[in-house]
């Protein structure tokens, strides 16, 4: 009977350090909530960001009947969907649900939501680890206040930022369920697979279980069905500023607000003197494997700050050059993991204090409001440009060639008019190897102003109806001279009929 007394207090107590969590989280994140209904949480200039277009357009791809590839660089068709989106589980379940909501709704919500349920799972794993609610709570601000937790977010990306299967997961294992917790960081790597790859070995680490082994459950059919895709994908290093962990971010000084460590992570080295006795094993191993993920995720150069020369060669450089993990091209990913293990650890050393100094913890971590607020808030326009457009074409066009569109924009109107395009997966200067690349030099040609007999009467073979040029900002609109000169003036402003 006290035992199960016990096992419920136990229960509201955490539910209590939850909320608190989440609520504090909500707090610092107040503005863009309040504005989510009106723009796009993440992506400074989503309808320009890759990432983000790709995202949409796959939401609305899993809700249509037929194959939304075949649209695609049509008539030819694209790859199979998973050629250039390996891991669509997030679009699969739940793109079906969300076909009659604005996109920024569901977007906004499910960011949100992936980020509340990374506080709720941190503090989850501190309770069981044996941290005191008030501590617990204390590890799940830290997260919400840690601008880097937001860095996926803030790239337009979704599942990457989901870390909570696998904190759910080392939750269940350090409660004596390793078959649970198998599953758990199985579907981590559903979610991002080099990210269930590093929990696998964390709790390799932290409790070695036979029970483990229930992660090839999930894991086996998506590795069957993603092999064969994986020749086809394209996997291009991005740019410095995005892959890299630099080392000002540590003191939370980057020049990149989303990729800063909330200065406070170094309270956490006090668990290797702090806490108490029966906790001692388990906190200095999760304290060591943080401090080995943040190892890794400065990537494959350790860059001082954001745009300087690299100091040196990282000595985990060899790590991307093992097959499989070539891909692996972000390594700032794993920071975000480290955090809540840091977050956590603190807890567990602070467990023998005062409360007063768990709240003082969660106290500083209101200061950094306005970097959340910065990092992820952004007053984007919560439709792309030529929406008005696209619905036009939804009622008049067969077939589209969107002129001078360039990576994924195209795919965002077509989520919109729902005709087949002549854009796709890919830039029109590497186009799927079963395209007629003869047809897209000759339509980059138009939109450079280069005029092109015959173009037009192809074309209109091939099933295409209207050519649409789209104003995307400075830079971004290509020149319609001599569009006017082959098709003569546009039958509505910015659409050309063939």
């Amino acid at each position: 009977m006290w035992s199960s007394v016990r096992v419920k207090d136990r229960y509201r107590h955490t539910t209590i350090a939850t909320l608190i969590a989440c609520v504090s989280a909500i707090a610092l994140l107040i503005r863009p909530i309040l504005s989510m209904d009106a723009g796009v949480w993440g992506p400074a200039d989503p309808w320009n960001n890759g990432d983000f277009l790709g995202a949409q357009w796959l939401f609305w791809a899993v809700r249509e009947p037929a194959n939304p590839t075949a649209l695609l660089h049509w008539p030819w068709g694209e790859d199979r969907l998973l050629s250039a989106f390996p891991n669509p589980f997030d679009a699969l379940l739940i793109g079906p649900w969300v076909g009659d909501v604005p996109t920024h709704i569901w977007w906004n919500g499910m960011m949100l939501g992936h980020h509340l349920l990374n506080i709720a799972a941190t503090v989850g794993l501190a309770r069981a680890a044996g941290a005191r609610p008030v501590q617990s709570a204390m590890a799940g601000i830290l997260v919400a206040a840690t601008p880097i937790m937001l860095h996926e977010h803030a790239m337009g990306h979704t599942l990457t930022a989901a870390l909570w299967p696998g904190l759910f997961g080392l939750r269940s294992l350090v409660m004596g369920r390793p078959k649970t917790a198998g599953l758990w960081i199985g579907l981590q790597g559903l979610a991002y697979l080099y990210t269930g790859l590093f929990v696998g070995l964390i709790a390799l680490i932290l409790r070695p279980q036979r029970g483990l082994f229930t992660a090839v459950i999930p894991i086996i059919p998506y590795a069957a069905i993603l092999a064969p895709q994986l020749e086809a994908a394209t996997a291009v290093p991005p740019p410095d500023g995005f892959t890299a962990l630099p080392l000002d971010a540590f003191l939370g000084q980057s020049s990149q607000l989303q990729v800063r460590l909330h200065p406070l992570w170094i309270l956490a080295v006090a668990a290797l003197f702090l806490g108490n006795r029966s906790t001692r094993r388990l906190r200095i191993r999760l304290f060591w494997c943080a401090l080995g993920l943040l190892f890794v995720a400065l990537g494959t150069e350790i860059v001082p700050a954001r745009g300087m020369l690299p100091i040196i060669t990282s000595p985990t450089a060899w790590l991307v050059t093992l097959p499989g993990l070539e891909r692996m091209h972000h390594p700032i990913r794993l920071a975000m993991l480290a955090v809540p293990l840091l977050a956590i650890v603190t807890a567990m050393a602070l467990n023998r204090r005062r409360s007063v100094w768990a709240v003082g913890v969660a106290v500083a971590c209101g200061f950094n409001w306005k970097t959340i607020d910065n990092t992820a808030a952004w007053p984007a326009p919560p439709e792309p440009p030529g929406a008005e457009t696209a619905r036009w074409l939804a009622k008049n066009a067969d077939a589209v060639v969107d002129l001078g569109s360039t990576h994924m924009q195209a795919m965002a109107l077509q989520t919109i008019h729902e005709k087949p395009i002549l854009s796709g997966f890919h830039p029109r200067h590497r186009p799927h190897p079963a395209v007629d690349s003869a047809v897209f030099e000759r339509v980059s040609g138009w939109a450079q102003g280069t005029q092109q007999p015959g173009l037009s009467d192809h074309l209109r073979r091939l099933g295409y109806t209207h050519v649409v040029v789209i104003d995307r900002g400075a830079n971004r609109t290509p020149d319609d001279a001599a569009l006017r000169a082959d098709l003569g003036p546009p039958v509505r402003p910015g659409v050309f009929a063939l």
